[in-house]
């Protein structure tokens, strides 16, 4: 895992002092990244700069960029079955002079092109400059597991695997109005938008190509939609291949490789199918001090490793100790990030990273398989219609929200559930994702420039099946933007790489053969991942409630973190923000501190925007 930048003129790139100093402070930044080699590559019309965590031939020659071919590469990311397509080029005549799938990578586009993409299967972004053809090719991986930003004007093009490496580069920019109310109403900035105008992300399975002053992006790969044989064996059989191959291919490694363990399905799943291929790791789990059941995990996890007979690895986190690591974690986030799961994700990084440098991790699952409760209230999304509307409106007033106790957690999804009525797919999904409807956006803001719902339709529309429909659009857009980078900035700033076996490239597609009726349940999701796999758990972890990765914001919020609230919400500080209509805000402190409506992810916003642009001089 590593980072890059780089900066193409093809008028030619006057290499001074000036540019010295921005692309060595663009290669500094990239260093939490790369921390183990840095090199740089420069020519008439090109500076490349890369920094390299070595995990797959750690010598110095597999060292980047690589030079070969007359073409250059800086690279991010792990070729999975690298070792099969060397073999295939070696039959080509090409010679290998290391063992990395750096080298076998720029072999492979330079005998097959574009066509390469249909071979490899990882996670990846990378750069190519063709010296002769004086082209650039920007590529993205099928699921955005890793990132890459560009802005491109004239003859130029500048492009970093973060943004803040990219600012060394080009300077800040102006804020885009249209990122921020991504921002405010999903907690995150989706692609291909940044909080820079003119800043863009690629977008996943999507490559540019860039010659002379003409940028032409294209989306090379689709998520293939079809429908396997309800032939239910069959489908169980298929299913452990895929995701034990998965996992097998996520053991490539000249380095100690752990796992992520929460107490849930995805990672015990990942757990299982290493103990059936004899491969005994070490496993972490995190959990928070004084909290609630809900958020604890660490009982399950411990006793799910000893069952299966892994070293485990458990640690403790508390509020005060993330109030100290706050800056770390919010420069980390690159730009404004307001998901607080980046917080305990960022503390359990920290405290890996120091034993390891490779993990595996169960992202994915919850997006292929329809792990989400939101999946189940899909499938039950006619049912609300049978509640009178004057009744749900009174529901939906006194209805008080509280995952510390049982009746409040019930409560607050009964709420969610109502709140999230639509005879339209992609309005309900909408209303499940977003944290402010678009009302209020025109309320804080003046305006209102996207509909969510068309933004979803975009991944929704090639599904005729309603549960599929909205995986892939989760996959597509709220994967992408939110629960992958998370992932990616939260361990990068870690020097930790993360593998994802549930986001291999064959199981996703195989995942969405599957009729979706077979992924849901009558009261939880991954029905078929439960039926496929329930020989190799054991039956008490089976029905473990699901839990996400958080925290108790809402009560750190009111307690230790309760000065962010008030500093963020006085009138000066919200003007700053470009908050236009503060009544809103009053409701929402009003709601967190009488424990009726859980506001503190929109108060949460608030601090992570300010913070941003603090940091940046904007305010």
């Amino acid at each position: 895992m590593c980072g890059f930048a780089g900066i193409i003129n093809f008028k030619g790139l006057t290499i001074d002092s000036d540019l010295e100093t921005r692309m060595k402070s663009a290669l500094m930044q990239l260093y939490p990244r790369g921390p183990d080699q840095q090199g740089q590559y420069k020519d008439e019309y090109s500076y490349l700069v890369h920094s390299r965590l070595s995990i797959i031939d750690i010598s110095n020659a597999a060292r980047q960029p690589i030079n070969k071919y007359g073409k250059i590469i800086v690279y991010n990311g792990e070729i999975y079955n690298y070792k099969e397509i060397r073999s295939k080029l070696l039959k080509y005549g090409y010679t290998f002079s290391t063992n990395s799938d750096t080298e076998v990578l720029l072999a492979g586009w330079d005998k097959w092109g574009e066509d390469l993409l249909k071979y490899i299967n990882g996670m990846y972004t990378f750069a190519i400059w063709d010296r002769s053809q004086k082209l650039l090719s920007l590529i993205r991986d099928p699921y955005g597991k890793k990132p890459l930003l560009y802005t491109a004007k004239n003859n130029c093009i500048a492009f970093a695997s973060d943004l803040k490496s990219l600012e060394k580069i080009i300077g800040t920019k102006d804020i885009n109005p249209l990122a921020v109310e991504s921002l405010f109403k999903l907690r995150f900035i989706h692609d291909p938008l940044t909080i820079y105008d003119e800043v863009y992300k690629l977008e996943p399975g999507h490559l540019i190509n860039f010659k002379n002053n003409k940028l032409n992006k294209n989306k090379w790969y689709n998520l293939p939609i079809g429908v396997e044989p309800n032939n239910k064996p069959h489908m169980i059989n298929n299913l452990k291949k895929y995701f034990d191959l998965a996992v097998k291919r996520r053991l490539v490694s000249d380095v100690e490789i752990g796992v992520f363990l929460s107490g849930g399905l995805d990672s015990s799943l990942i757990l299982a199918s290493l103990a059936e291929q004899g491969n005994y790791l070490p496993s972490f789990t995190m959990g928070i001090k004084g909290a609630s059941n809900y958020y604890e995990e660490r009982p399950q996890a411990d006793r799910l490793a000893k069952y299966f007979g892994m070293k485990h690895n458990s640690f403790e986190i508390s509020e005060k100790s993330i109030l100290k690591k706050l800056p770390e974690i919010f420069n980390a986030s690159d730009e404004p990030f307001a998901d607080t799961s980046a917080l305990p994700f960022y503390m359990l990084a920290n405290e890996v990273s120091s034993k390891i440098k490779v993990v595996l991790s169960g992202d994915g699952g919850d997006e292929i398989f329809a792990g989400y409760r939101k999946h189940l209230g899909e499938k039950w999304s006619s049912l609300a219609y049978l509640i009178p509307r004057p009744v749900r409106m009174i529901l939906l007033k006194i209805l008080k929200e509280n995952k510390n106790t049982t009746l409040g957690e019930a409560s607050r999804r009964l709420r969610r559930y109502l709140n999230n009525i639509s005879r339209d797919g992609s309005k309900r999904q909408a209303g499940w994702l977003e944290q402010i409807n678009e009302e209020s956006i025109r309320i804080l803001f003046g305006q209102n420039f996207n509909s969510t719902s068309n933004l979803l339709e975009v991944h929704r529309s090639k599904c005729d099946d309603s549960i599929n429909s909205m995986l892939a659009a989760d996959i597509g857009f709220s994967l992408a933007g939110d629960m992958l980078v998370k992932t990616d900035r939260m361990s990068m700033a870690n020097s930790l790489e993360v593998r994802s076996p549930f986001l291999d490239r064959d199981l996703v597609e195989y995942a969405f053969t599957i009729p979706g009726k077979m992924k849901i349940g009558n009261f939880n999701g991954k029905k078929i991942l439960r039926e496929t796999f329930k020989d190799r758990l054991p039956k008490w972890s089976l029905n473990f409630p699901k839990k996400g990765f958080e925290i108790p914001i809402s009560d750190w919020l009111q307690n230790d973190l309760k000065n962010l609230v008030e500093d963020v919400t006085t009138k000066n500080n919200l003007n700053k923000l470009g908050i236009i209509n503060c009544s809103i805000i009053d409701e929402w402190k009003q709601g967190l501190y009488s424990g009726k409506r859980d506001t503190s992810w929109q108060l949460w916003t608030l601090i992570a925007y300010k913070q941003w642009l603090e940091s940046k001089g904007k305010i």
